[in-house]
């Protein structure tokens, strides 16, 4: 599986952060460990809908990584020019050596 895991991800987390005028803002940073890992990224579909009057098409894909455990479904993926969310951190065991995240990208047509 080793040989497979060739792209290299960002793995981002929404956090409060100071803004300079003594206030937050919520912004996107990258996760403390290692979070630029190598992945296999196998796409595994799309869709098109409507939302507001609008055509949003969505990809849908499987980041394989190595196994972790600090990373949720409220987090994203940083591929190929996109940002995914994740919708899935699949089943996690604590022997496993791999684990599957699944999630969507989608942009207005």
């Amino acid at each position: 599986m080793i040989g497979r895991l060739d792209q290299k991800i960002s793995l981002e987390r929404k956090a409060k952060v100071r803004d300079g005028g003594g206030g937050e803002i919520h912004s996107w940073i990258a996760l403390t460990t290692d979070a630029a890992p190598f992945a296999r990224v196998e796409l595994i579909g799309g869709s098109e809908g409507e939302v507001s009057g609008q055509v949003m098409a969505r990809i849908r894909a499987k980041f394989t990584i190595r196994n972790r455990s600090d990373i949720s479904e409220r987090d994203r993926i940083i591929w190929n020019g996109r940002v995914w969310n994740i919708t899935s951190l699949g089943l996690r065991t604590a022997r496993a050596r791999y684990q599957i995240l699944e999630a969507t990208a989608g942009e207005v047509a």
